[in-house]
Order: structure tokens, then C-alpha cells, then sequence
């Protein structure tokens, strides 16, 4: 009997920690939890992995070591960069990852909602670099990220990129919109053109 309390704890701090190895069963949360939840457990049970190279998302936020001889304690860092309701069942979550002793990064964007009672993804987006929300609410979210054109330094992108969703009554989830590029701040560039994206949501 102790045995099994023993497991039940063990899986109950798991779960709680957000650590990967839940089951499928944990998806199972009733909406009660969207809002008081914590963003680590939600990201691991809802959200695309926010480490690079199928690393194993095992602690929750914080460092990472990618193993190996020249490997240190905080190779990667995960942080919540974003967390806030959009509305009173929605959710915003945005996590970026930062190569520490590299060059690179990476964003998870998820939006989660409730639906027939249980909570629900309702957008899930994975960036090579950072991404950083420049407009929400409940029916639209434009998001903003690094975009390098060729000629580029690594350190210096000359454009930004956007991504607009809205959100659609037939799917009841968020849809891209449109998808476009401006000048980077204090750079002069000419813009490209904005790519349509076909609608077929209400």
C-alpha cells in the first residue's frame, strides 16, 4: 500500500513540474484549470517541445545541457516570456528558448481554450528564432519575429516578420490571416510584399 502511494506521488510531482513523461490521459484537464494552471505544466502537456534538436524537455523551465565533452550545465534556457488571458477561456502562452553558449533560439507559441469542457489548443506555432506578441485579443493575434535577408549579418536582421491570426467562428480555433515584412527599427529596407493567405473562415 505504501508502494502505491509512494507512485502516486511520484506522478502527481511529475505532472505538476510538467515534466514530459505524463500521460495521454492529462490532456483530459477540465477548464477550471486554464486559467489557474501553470504555464510549465500546460506547455508540457499541450505544447510543441520548446528545446532544439528533440532534447528532452524533462524540468520544466529553466537550463539545459546538450550533453558532451564540451557541453556545460546551461547550453539552453527556457523562459515564459508571455503569459496572459485573452479572454475569460483563453489563454496566450509564448516561451523562447536562448542558445547560451551558441548561436540560435527558438519560439512556442500556444493559445489555449476550452472546448466541451476540457481544455483545448487552440494554436500551436513553433519559430527558428524568438517571437514576441505585438497585438492580441480575443479575435485577432499578431505575432513578431526576426526575419534575415541574405546579405545579412547574423547579429543585425534587416527585416521583421509578422504573422496575423484570427480567430474563426467555423473551426473555433485561430487561422492565419496574412503574412508580411517590414523594415527592422532605424533600417531602411525596402519591404516585401505581403503573401495572401486564401480565407475561408467567418
Amino acid at each position: 500500500m505504501r508502494k502505491q502511494s509512494y507512485v502516486a506521488f511520484t506522478i502527481s510531482v511529475a505532472m505538476f513540474l510538467g515534466v514530459r513523461t505524463v500521460s495521454a490521459s492529462t490532456k483530459d484537464l477540465p477548464c477550471s484549470y486554464l486559467q489557474k494552471a501553470k504555464a510549465c505544466r500546460l506547455i508540457s502537456i499541450f505544447g510543441n517541445n520548446p528545446l532544439p534538436n528533440d532534447m528532452d524537455f524533462s524540468h520544466g523551465l529553466g537550463c539545459y545541457s546538450e550533453g558532451g565533452e564540451y557541453s556545460n550545465p546551461c547550453d539552453w534556457k527556457v523562459a515564459v516570456s508571455e503569459d496572459r488571458n485573452i479572454s475569460e477561456d483563453r489563454r496566450l502562452i509564448v516561451v523562447n528558448t536562448e542558445h547560451m553558449s551558441g548561436q540560435g533560439a527558438q519560439g512556442n507559441v500556444l493559445v489555449l481554450g476550452c472546448r466541451a469542457g476540457k481544455v483545448a489548443s487552440l494554436l500551436e506555432e513553433t519559430f527558428n528564432r524568438e517571437v514576441a506578441v505585438e497585438e492580441v485579443s480575443a479575435d485577432k493575434l499578431v505575432l513578431k519575429y526576426s526575419e534575415w535577408e541574405p546579405k545579412d549579418a547574423v547579429c543585425c536582421p534587416s527585416m521583421e516578420g509578422r504573422k496575423a491570426y484570427v480567430w474563426s467562428k467555423d473551426t473555433q480555433d485561430y487561422v492565419l490571416d496574412r503574412e508580411y515584412y517590414v523594415p527592422s527599427a532605424g533600417l531602411r529596407a525596402r519591404p516585401r510584399l505581403s503573401i495572401p493567405i486564401a480565407k475561408n473562415h467567418k
